[in-house]
């Protein structure tokens, strides 16, 4: 009998230790033969057992419909939720298991909570409001209540009609404040088509922002204060590099930092004390880390601080597990860059497998199988 409990003890560790690693990429092509609907394929490369077994289609969407974007995993950051959701960079929402678009709405993601997704947009129109996607019911719907509030911060804004930019404040039932009459150009000068200027929330009263100099080469991070209506710089930014700005802000991993973008280089902020460094990498998780800046050799990757390779890839097409890296390959040609398919790193196995993949449109991330 203890031989028998012995055995089974065995058997099942190894079996979950198996199932640990059975994990599926879920990746987004382009299909060729629908250029003009910008149409795309959503596949899942199966890995069993620490082998990569194939790949499966899963479906076929339509990225524009009556010329007017439809479904988009092109476009922006696409969020993986529960293992079978896919929530598209402008805010549908597709059932892996199902195999349909549940939502084919658009929106920011603010957050998944249980059974709901939960989005804030800012239409030219309606207004500004939240709404939310029910898993459960499929059912989508605004959230109606003036008191709801999903993300950090209050109505703050930059009037772009002239430069320098003002930023304004719109408190709640009172008069619009200008906080600052010169808060900046935003790249006004460049040759490249910017978005916005990005706002990141520490608190619902202080945040963050680039203060940018007309030339486009260099700027500030001014870090502002409502209650006491007072401003401080803390760290400055540049680069002469002919790079699009793409000034953007994230949460870096392990929710100290906070992570600044700026042309070829990444800047690490401490809100809390106050202090801005450059970095050199990109940390992934708690074990991946690649290289920022994009050499004539490529990117360095990282494994546990071990240098496990190199290669030519975007940091958004590196995408990582606890038991898998995936990247998509590229060769640099002069300024154009081309794929050259995907490249897995298999911990168990401490090695890079290449794979064949065409027009790959988006690496979304890793789900259980």
């Amino acid at each position: 009998m203890k031989g028998f409990i012995f055995i089974f003890i065995i058997l099942s560790s190894v079996g979950f230790s198996q199932s640990n690693t059975d994990e599926s990429l879920i990746v987004i092509h382009y299909e060729p033969e629908g250029k003009s609907e910008l149409k795309q394929a959503i596949y899942r490369y199966n890995f069993v057992n620490n082998v990569y077994e194939g790949r499966e289609k899963i479906m076929s969407i339509d990225g524009r419909k009556n010329d007017k974007d439809y479904v988009r995993c092109d476009k922006g950051e696409n969020t993986l939720y529960k293992d079978r959701y896919l929530i598209s960079g402008i805010g549908n929402v597709i059932d892996l298991k199902e195999k349909k678009v549940l939502h084919d709405g658009s929106g920011k993601l603010v957050r998944c909570s249980n059974d709901s997704i939960i989005f804030y947009t800012n239409d030219i129109f309606k207004g500004k409001y939240y709404s939310y996607f029910n898993i459960n019911t499929n059912k989508y719907a605004e959230i109606k209540s003036l008191t709801f509030k999903a993300i950090l911060g209050q109505e703050v804004e930059f009037d772009r009609t002239k430069s320098p930019y003002k930023l304004m404040y719109f408190p709640q039932n009172k008069p619009k404040v200008v906080l600052m009459e010169d808060a900046g150009h935003g790249g006004v000068s460049s040759t490249h088509s910017l978005g916005g200027i990005p706002i990141y929330w520490i608190d619902n009263n202080t945040f963050l922002f680039p203060n940018i100099k007309i030339s486009n080469l260099e700027g500030s991070i001014v870090k502002y204060n409502l209650l006491t209506k007072t401003s401080k710089e803390i760290g400055i930014f540049n680069s002469t590099s002919n790079l699009s700005a793409g000034y953007k802000f994230e949460k870096a991993n392990g929710n100290v930092f906070v992570e600044f973008y700026f042309k070829e280089k990444l800047y690490l902020i401490h809100p809390i004390k106050e202090t801005m460094l450059i970095s050199n990498f990109k940390e992934i998780d708690n074990n991946f880390s690649v290289e920022n800046q994009l050499k004539s050799t490529g990117r360095s990757i990282y494994f546990k601080g071990k240098d496990i390779g190199k290669n030519h890839f975007e940091l958004k097409n590196f995408k990582a597990s606890a038991n898998y890296a995936a990247i998509v390959k590229e060769i640099i040609m002069g300024d154009e860059a081309y794929q050259q398919g995907l490249a897995v790193y298999n911990v168990a196995k401490n090695k890079w497998e290449n794979i064949d993949a065409e027009d790959v449109a988006s690496l979304v991330g890793w789900i259980k199988k």
